[in-house]
């Protein structure tokens, strides 16, 4: 059991909050590695309020009725299903002509079936019936390397996605970030050049904050292409300047705001750049 903890704890715990999210893992596992007749039912349990707990996150109530491809379930009390959480937790308000035209992403249907079964599996042990209840040790590391290795899958499912729908979105911005930042002033190439002209931003690693109902939060590490000029551009045409291109590490935090044309509208609340190889 304790093979268990190691394998999946950490993985599942890189996708979860601090508090609440980490500490109702890290009791799952205590259930599981505490032997008595219903280990194997309070850790499935413990896990599958952990995958609610983590949908209600991503996708509030108040929030998801607000997307205009919303509609209501009958067969709910409350209107809201998991698909429609699992709908938001991916693509927040995008339109589905968006999300499947634009971006072409066509797998949401599949994937929200499967992550619905995952969490079905887990449920099926919150039952207490003869046959759930008081399993072998080699039943209960069977079913539960099973269980984790499904709610792994849940997590990573929804963020692999998440960032696949961030990642589209940044080529669509990318024109317009780099005219928002030729149009202000990069503090750190000002200190190693005259002028800047920047050619292209790189990204390299995004990950979303959070995405909602009319906004996509991310943060973006990559690279940034730039021509650093010397002189003006009269001494550059008589050779007394020069223009150098360079490349340096970037990081920056943006709010893209789900106006039309989508990626025309960003709010960019940090931009930094890593001049330090410049020195070097």
């Amino acid at each position: 059991m304790d093979r268990l903890k190691e394998q999946y704890q950490e993985r599942i715990n890189s996708v979860l909050l601090d508090g609440f999210e980490k500490e109702l893992l890290d009791s799952a596992f205590v259930n599981l590695l505490t032997p008595n007749p219903l280990r194997l039912n309070n850790f499935a349990y413990a896990l599958r309020e952990l995958t609610r707990h983590v949908l209600h996150r991503l996708a509030p109530d108040d929030e998801l009725q607000q997307c205009q491809w919303f509609a209501p379930e009958k067969t709910s009390s409350t209107g809201i299903t998991r698909k429609h959480r699992i709908k938001f937790a991916i693509q927040g308000g995008l339109s589905d002509f968006y999300v499947t035209k634009k971006l072409y992403i066509d797998e949401l249907d599949e994937v929200s079936s499967e992550l619905v079964a995952i969490i079905n599996r887990l449920s099926e042990f919150t039952h207490i019936e003869e046959a759930t209840f008081k399993s072998s040790i080699e039943e209960t590391e069977r079913t539960a390397d099973e269980c984790l290795s499904a709610t792994l899958d849940f997590v990573n499912k929804i963020d692999e996605l998440r960032t696949k729908v961030a990642d589209k979105l940044f080529d669509d911005i990318d024109g317009v970030l780099i005219d928002r930042i030729n149009s202000e002033s990069v503090v750190e190439l000002m200190e190693i050049s005259t002028h800047q002209y920047i050619e292209e931003i790189t990204a390299e690693k995004i990950h979303v904050v959070k995405i909602g109902v009319n906004s996509l939060e991310m943060h973006v590490e990559g690279s940034i292409g730039a021509t650093l000029m010397y002189g003006s551009a009269s001494d550059r045409r008589k050779g007394d300047g020069a223009e150098i291109p360079a490349s340096f590490p970037v990081y920056s935090e943006m709010e893209v705001l789900f106006k039309q044309p989508l990626g025309s509208s960003i709010n960019l609340n940090r931009f930094s750049v890593d001049i330090s190889s410049w020195y070097e």
